[in-house]
């Protein structure tokens, strides 16, 4: 379960969306907002979150391989990156072979438009052309089911979006130039609201970058670096982003 961060204030502090100063006692949460943490107060909480702001409440890292917390670039998944299926200036992935699970299969050619008309039975003559016939509509609609982005999926986001703008995806393209595909993770502090682990590592070198997103301006921050996997978290072996060709991360989408 996320936890979720709740505190009381003082009369110096007013809700970062309404503007209010808040009542001494009351209730407020924070969140993370343009690289700063902002205080909200309890009644403007589901506004913050329909603004896209996250809260700096810690929370578990989000599950292998996601679905929602990346920018779908047109909803075209790394599958179908890797099969070839992308503009000819798109840069190629590195999937290593852990990270093969996260990609998704590819849509099948033959597979119905989901407002195709299906097969039913032939009307009856005898019905009369102002009665309505009693079978089913031929028209069908198949929808999906989407997974809701959790507040530890936003960090991710975030976090890959940060990492991107900065200059550490070249020293990782020239790496993996050697070194080949590299696993990437991107988790969640458990303990530090703020803070975003990215782990990117290979058989002989691994790297620690931690990126607060409550100072985006100092960009990632290489805290840790190693020669062996061993060295690392089960949890950090296990990859649900990938890398391509120029070092840039991009989570792992399934298909829906």
């Amino acid at each position: 379960m996320t936890a979720v961060q709740i505190k009381t204030t003082g009369s110096t502090e007013s809700c970062a969306i309404c503007a209010r100063r808040l009542l001494p006692g009351e209730r407020s949460d924070t969140f993370l907002h343009s690289g700063s943490r902002e205080v909200v107060c309890e009644l403007c909480v589901p506004r913050a979150v329909e603004m896209g702001w996250i809260r700096e409440g810690s929370d578990s890292a989000p599950a292998r391989g996601r679905v929602g917390w990346a920018r779908r670039e047109g909803r075209r998944s790394l599958g179908s990156r890797l099969l070839g299926r992308r503009p000819k200036q798109e840069p190629e992935l590195l999937v290593p072979e852990e990270a093969e699970p996260l990609l998704d299969q590819p849509v099948a050619a033959e597979q119905p438009d989901p407002f195709e008309p299906v097969s039913g039975p032939a009307p009856d003559p005898a019905t009369s052309e102002f009665e309505l016939p009693s079978t089913p509509s031929p028209y069908r609609e198949e929808r999906g089911v989407h997974a809701i982005p959790t507040n530890a999926d936003m960090k991710g986001v975030r976090a890959i979006e940060i990492f991107n703008g900065s200059v550490q995806p070249r020293t990782i393209a020239g790496l993996s130039r050697t070194l080949g595909a590299p696993l990437v993770s991107v988790l969640p502090s458990e303990s530090e609201g703020s803070i975003v682990s990215v782990v990117i590592a290979w058989e002989l070198s691994w790297y620690r970058y931690e990126i607060d997103l409550a100072n985006e301006v100092t960009g990632p921050r290489l805290v840790a670096q190693g020669p062996e996997l061993a060295d690392l978290s089960e949890t950090e072996r296990l990859p649900n982003a990938v890398c391509d060709e120029n070092g840039l991360l991009h989570t792992a989408i399934q298909a829906q």
